[in-house]
């Protein structure tokens, strides 16, 4: 993912619904999504309705 407001530091805590949600939003790139981050994170993330319908297809199995 190359964004201008990319922190240098990308793992810590304080930063990753940060990032999970500019991955999420604007590309993957190389970069891959940590499944267990992803379902920490899940419900408090700001993306579109139509990705988080895709995510829980893809995480839980769920039907939309």
């Amino acid at each position: 993912m190359h964004n201008w407001d990319y922190p240098k530091n990308k793992n810590t805590k304080k930063n990753e619904k940060w990032f999970l949600e500019r991955l999420l939003t604007y590309g993957f790139g190389e970069e891959k999504i940590d499944k267990e981050l992803l379902k920490r994170h899940f419900n408090n993330l700001r993306i579109p309705e139509h990705a988080k319908a895709f995510f829980e297809l893809l995480l839980w199995n769920k039907p939309y």
